[in-house]
């Protein structure tokens, strides 16, 4: 009876599992698909087409500039900041230029670009572009 005992707390304990090892693994892949797949992303190569005409890009562009001192610009022409707002409205009215690029000196204040691009989105302008510079392109 002694004997029979013993085999069956054997088995009971032979028939547990431990899923700890099953957990780490898990984990462990986890974390290399989810490091891995944004870098396949990146590293996709495409081989875009080429065309044999050239498009000349002739429209016209607005570019709206605020200086360092808070001086606005319009295509390089000041313009005082009260009417810059008509002005742009009139270009989007009668040229219809319903994109304008943004150029702002990196030393503002936030609230001052959102001020200016918030006076552009009520003069008409539909899609404000912000333009910057790479590192490697700035003047020194």
């Amino acid at each position: 009876m002694l004997m029979a005992r013993r085999s069956s707390v054997a088995g009971a304990v032979l028939s547990e599992i431990n899923v700890t090892p099953f957990v780490d693994v898990v984990l462990v892949l986890l974390i290399i698909f989810m490091i891995t797949a944004p870098m396949l992303m990146r590293a996709m190569d495409v081989s875009l087409p080429s065309a044999s005409l050239r498009r000349d890009d002739t429209t016209e562009r607005t570019v709206v500039t605020l200086d360092a001192q808070g001086r606005t610009f319009v295509n390089d022409k000041a313009v005082n900041f009260e009417l810059l707002e008509e002005q742009l409205r009139q270009r989007v009215e009668v040229n219809n230029l319903r994109l304008a690029y943004l150029r702002a000196d990196e030393t503002l204040q936030y609230k001052e670009i959102i001020k200016l691009m918030d006076l552009m989105k009520r003069a008409g302008v539909d899609t404000v572009g912000l333009v910057y510079v790479y590192p490697e392109e700035r003047v020194k």
